[in-house]
C-alpha cells in the first residue's frame, strides 16, 4: 500500500467516524429501517473494498485471529454504545442519541483498531488493516449498537404497540 493510499483511506475512516460521532449526538427518531441503513450500507462498501484486498492472496491464522479479535471487539463497544444510549418520548414517538459517554467510547475503539494495526503490521498480517476490514468492523460497531438500542426502545413502548 501507498503512503498516498494509506492517508486517503485514513481521511475516509475520519470522515465516516466524524459523520457518526456527529450524527450520534443528535435526537434521532427510533426507526429500525434508518437505523440498519448506515451498518448494512457500510458492511456492503466493507466487503467491495475486501474483495479487492483479498485477490490472489491467503488469510493466515494470526490475520484470523485478529479478524475475530476486532469483529468482536468492535460489536461489544456497540453494544455499550446502545446500553448508555439516551432515550426519550417525545410526542408519542421515541428519540435517542448516544450521548457523550457512548461517543467518548469511540476513542476507545480507535485506540483498540490502532492497537490491532500495529500488531497486524508486526506479526505480517497486514490484511487486517484494509480499508474494507475497517468499513465492516464500523459496521459490526453500528450494528451492536442499533440491536441493543431496539431492544431497550422495546421497554419504552406501550403495552400492545409495535
Amino acid at each position: 500500500m501507498s503512503l498516498q493510499n494509506a492517508v486517503l483511506e485514513g481521511a475516509l475512516v475520519v470522515v465516516v467516524l466524524g459523520w457518526i460521532v456527529y450524527r450520534q449526538s443528535q435526537w434521532r427518531l427510533v426507526d429500525s429501517a434508518r437505523m440498519w441503513r448506515g451498518p448494512i450500507v457500510l458492511a456492503v462498501i466493507g466487503l467491495v473494498q475486501m474483495r479487492t484486498a483479498f485477490s490472489g492472496g491467503s488469510i493466515g491464522a494470526v490475520a484470523v485471529a485478529l479478524l475475530v479479535l476486532s469483529a468482536v471487539l468492535s460489536l461489544a463497544v456497540g453494544v455499550a454504545m446502545g446500553w448508555l444510549s439516551q432515550i426519550r418520548r417525545t410526542d408519542g414517538q421515541l428519540w435517542a442519541r448516544t450521548g457523550l459517554i457512548g461517543s467518548a467510547l469511540w476513542f476507545v475503539l480507535l485506540a483498540v483498531r490502532i492497537g490491532v494495526d500495529v500488531w497486524a503490521h508486526l506479526l505480517g498480517a497486514t490484511i487486517v488493516t484494509a480499508i474494507g476490514v475497517i468499513l465492516i468492523m464500523l459496521a459490526l460497531n453500528r450494528t451492536g449498537r442499533t440491536l441493543m438500542l431496539m431492544r431497550r426502545a422495546e421497554q419504552f413502548r406501550p403495552v400492545g404497540a409495535h
